[in-house]
């Protein structure tokens, strides 16, 4: 089963300061014991996770330690990467359906649900309430 990971679960789990990290946690060992659980982010969520980390903790080992993980270390996360098409069929969701203040997604987060939908990826791991009825959030 393929689950994507959103910024905010990956950030919580690595700033252990994050009032998440415990929760970040405990949902990532539910995925490990789904049954063949392979985890998945995008290009745009490791932008997301590096800024976001560097921005809160003015830490660069700690934005260090986010990069190996996600880029370096397979036998926890598949780093994928956003095509052409998936940018516009992205910019297509926001349009259709970020709408302030009940459902402000951002371009990222559209670039998740239209590489989830070109990758036929059922789940999504993330704290995000906005991806609600555009796909299945494990929680």
């Amino acid at each position: 089963m393929s689950v994507l990971i959103d910024s905010n679960v990956l950030i919580a789990l690595i700033n252990k300061r994050d009032r998440l990290h415990s929760k970040a946690k405990e949902l990532l060992d539910k995925i490990a014991k789904l049954e063949s659980a392979y985890l998945i982010t995008i290009d745009y969520v490791l932008d997301e996770v590096l800024t976001t980390l560097w921005k809160h903790t003015k830490n660069k080992s700690v934005v260090k330690k986010a990069y190996n993980l996600i880029c370096n270390n397979p036998d926890f996360i598949t780093l994928e990467f956003i095509s052409e098409l998936m940018i516009s069929n992205a910019w297509d969701i926001w349009s259709k359906y970020a709408e302030w203040p009940n459902k402000p997604l951002s371009f990222t987060d559209c670039c998740i649900v239209s590489f989830i939908k070109k990758n036929r990826i059922k789940n999504i791991a993330t704290f995000d309430s906005d991806f609600n009825g555009l796909v299945n959030i494990i929680k």
